[in-house]
């Protein structure tokens, strides 16, 4: 047995020659003579191989032959490595409590076995890299940032030689420092590892990268740029058959097309990525396009089709325990209840968003379950402007303005308290927003300079269409709004300022910024 050529195939992404290599050691056969170290290192490239080919239920039968294994009774080298397997496979299931139980028992166990462990210093340090890789990624999961940040360090900075590792832990790194909206790190931590997947041909890895790079583009406006990366993304999937990572690709392509207005195209493969992805079973991949699904079947005013994808996926995700598909999924609910014409439904729906909005440290119930919520601010700016929607309806029937000044202080506080993402598009969307309710409540001046601040900021990061629709807005300030007296009613205001055209807007292009 070849671990090292194991890892070149895996690496590679040339499954299928893997799974071949291995199948001719029949490692599963009690008979087959071949070690303890061995058969668990078989049993992890096997698992992991068919996780990627999207045979989820295969790796599950595989890893079912270590879940009774004791780990506490002599533990070694072998018991170590197969505990990853395990562990790597409650991730893809989306069960990260047990993930994140399982990775710390196998930790505390290794720093107690140390000295006998390091008889194998090669083994022990490339599992190891890999062991904190993957309790950073169940951390990640559950929007425990600090600690998935520590653990993503290790398996980054670790003097080991599992360079896949390193760059996978630069990869979500990478969206730690999004997330805060750090972007220069984001680009800088992305080229890094993009550089080390080159160097080892990493084409899974490689294509990661440039789907998220296509995202961001999209979000940009800059759709040839983004479609070039979508497209560069999508063959390597294809070419080393990660239909996962096909599904992913082809839910940005739809979310692209969908905010392109191309809804029939957008459906389609909107449709077929969902129908895979949930035949496959992994809750996390299904995510990326159950959003923008939903969205599609509301616009083109087929609401039971929606309700039919949310069963589907809520089916699919019953048991685990990965919060960010818990969000994901309880923001779906919002946005279909949001949509009904009845005012019970918006009402729960406007719960729900505002559930969304509340402190990481609060425990919600909802649903029977706890839901940890997301420390993402961008999804946080996603929220706000469905909710805002939401407020302006309820102004529209009691004209209250009480309503509307609950919207400001909804959005104050949001960029005050996301004041370090300035330079994002979300955080010059949500401004703008902000500047439309103060042209609505006529405070023209304090509104045209927040246009002229957030338009030199997408002027210096080369926000193009964010530039355009504030330029056009400060337009329309010196033709229109700056004649209006006191006879202007806030209803007609509203009309005049195009905010629900505006928001329906913002909302398709604020669909997702990762995920």
């Amino acid at each position: 047995m070849n671990q090292k050529k194991f890892e070149i195939l895996y690496v590679t992404g040339k499954y299928s020659s893997l799974l071949e290599e291995i199948s001719q050691l029949k490692f599963t056969k009690p008979s087959t003579p071949i070690d303890e170290i061995e058969r668990a290192i078989c049993l992890s490239y096997h698992s992991r191989a068919l996780i990627r080919l999207g045979k989820i239920d295969e790796a599950e039968k595989l890893v079912q032959e270590i879940i009774n294994i004791d780990i506490n009774e002599n533990f070694s080298i072998s018991k170590m490595i197969s505990q990853t397997t395990r562990i790597n496979f409650q991730i893809t299931k989306g069960d990260n409590s047990e993930s994140i139980k399982n990775g710390e028992i196998t930790l505390a166990l290794v720093e107690k076995n140390k000295d006998d462990l390091s008889k194998n210093p090669r083994l022990l340090s490339h599992w190891c890299a890999f062991l904190h890789f993957l309790l950073g990624i169940a951390y990640f999961y559950q929007f425990q940032n600090e600690r998935a940040k520590q653990y993503f360090q290790k398996g980054f900075e670790g003097d080991h030689t599992n360079l896949y590792v390193k760059a996978k832990s630069l990869y979500y790194m990478a969206f730690l420092e999004l997330e805060k909206g750090k972007l220069t790190s984001f680009f800088k931590n992305l080229e890094r590892c993009l550089r080390i997947y080159r160097s080892i041909d990493a084409k899974q890895g490689i294509a990661w990268v440039k789907a998220w790079l296509g995202n961001y583009y999209l979000q940009k406006g800059d759709l040839d740029t983004a479609q070039t990366h979508f497209s560069e993304a999508l063959e390597l999937f294809k070419v080393i058959k990660d239909l996962q990572g096909v599904n992913l690709v082809n839910s940005l392509i739809g979310l692209m097309l969908y905010q392109q207005r191309k809804l029939e195209q957008a459906r389609v493969i909107l449709e077929t990525s969902f129908d895979s992805s949930i035949e496959i079973g992994n809750p996390m991949i299904t995510s990326y396009c159950l959003i923008p699904l939903v969205l599609l079947y509301i616009e083109i005013g087929i609401r039971s089709k929606a309700e039919k994808c949310i069963q589907k996926f809520k089916d699919l995700s019953k048991g685990q325990s990965s919060d960010r598909v818990k969000v994901h999924s309880l923001a779906t609910e919002a946005i279909f209840l949001k949509s009904s014409p009845r005012l019970i439904d918006k009402a729960q729906a406007q719960k729900l968003f505002l559930q969304l909005l509340q402190d990481k440290d609060n425990e919600l119930q909802s649903h029977g379950s706890y839901v940890w919520i997301t420390s993402d601010k961008f999804f946080s700016f996603f929220v706000i402007f469905h909710l805002a929607e939401l407020y302006l309806d309820e102004f529209k029937l009691s004209e209250e303005n009480i309503i509307l000044q609950e919207v400001q202080e909804l959005i104050n506080n949001e960029l005050q308290s996301a004041n370090d993402q300035k330079f994002s598009p979300e955080y010059i969307e949500l401004s703008l927003l902000q500047a439309k309710l103060l042209i609505i409540e006529g405070k023209i001046k304090k509104a045209l300079n927040i246009l002229e601040d957030i338009k030199q900021i997408a002027n210096i990061n080369n926000l193009y269409r964010l530039e355009e629709n504030i330029g056009l807005e400060i337009k329309r300030i010196d033709k229109e709004f700056t004649k209006w007296d006191s006879a202007v009613s806030v209803r007609e205001r509203i009309r005049q300022v195009e905010i629900e055209k505006y928001l329906k807007e913002v909302q398709d292009f604020l669909t997702f910024h990762h995920q």
